[in-house]
């Protein structure tokens, strides 16, 4: 007689059951990414430039989840990994191009909208490209992600309708260019650390004035990359001198 119990015995067959419905969630995760950036780049080219935001919103969401279910499951996969890549690409590249060329475009000649969302396709892509092929550095990312790019662009929709002008195209040319910058910029696992009081203070903050709240997170995380940049620059040891 086995010294195996029945449950022993179908063990094996209900963890490969659980592994495919999670790897299935974690997937479908990411193709709502997908489905989302795919409505936020129709919306954007009929006008519906809020809705085309939130969409965008949306798909940070479910980038983040698909991210947290998988490490928290164990289910990283290859086809994964590519599939997510793919769904940044669409929706934080292509989708967030185009909501820049048609909220610009309502302000600016066609002839300064078109180059400003190509820097900003071009940025996302190659930032993109470097993260699937260079070595990763634990808690932070080398560069603006896309996904911060694409929330802090939805979030000036939202709260600055009037951004679209000379400056603010300048603004979101520099916003694109950090994306391939080698700044380092912290994971949102490391964002946690900080003090509790802290984000306990911002639902108040907002209360008061929802606007200003928003843009101070999103500065403040848009500065982190460079003081934390600057602060291990001037942190560093001399360089030796040769006797």
């Amino acid at each position: 007689m086995s010294d195996s119990s029945p449950q022993d015995l179908s063990c094996p067959g209900s963890c490969a059951h659980s592994l495919r419905f999670h790897t299935w969630v974690v997937n479908g995760c990411t193709s709502l990414n997908v489905a989302l950036g795919v409505t936020s780049l129709v919306l954007s080219a009929h006008g519906d430039l809020k809705a085309a935001a939130a969409c965008l919103v949306g798909s940070v969401v479910w980038d983040a989840a698909d991210g947290i279910l998988a490490r928290r499951w164990n289910v990283a996969s290859e086809f994964g990994a590519q599939l997510d890549s793919l769904a940044d690409m669409s929706s934080f590249v292509v989708a967030g191009s185009a909501l820049v060329f048609h909220w610009f475009v309502q302000a600016l000649p066609v002839w300064v909208c078109i180059p400003l969302a190509i820097w900003y396709a071009l940025n996302g892509a190659w930032r993109l490209a470097r993260f699937n092929s260079a070595p990763r550095t634990p808690g932070e990312f080398c560069g603006l992600p896309t996904t911060a790019v694409a929330a802090l662009l939805a979030a000036m929709i939202f709260t600055c309708p009037d951004f679209p002008s000379w400056s603010g195209a300048v603004s979101v040319a520099l916003m694109a260019s950090l994306m391939t910058s080698t700044l380092p910029y912290p994971k949102f696992t490391r964002v946690t650390e900080l003090p509790k009081w802290l984000f306990a203070s911002l639902p108040v903050a907002a209360c008061f004035h929802l606007n200003a709240t928003v843009w101070a997170c999103s500065l403040f995380y848009l500065l982190s990359g460079p003081f934390v940049f600057v602060r291990r620059r001037l942190g560093s040891p001399p360089p030796a001198v040769a006797s």
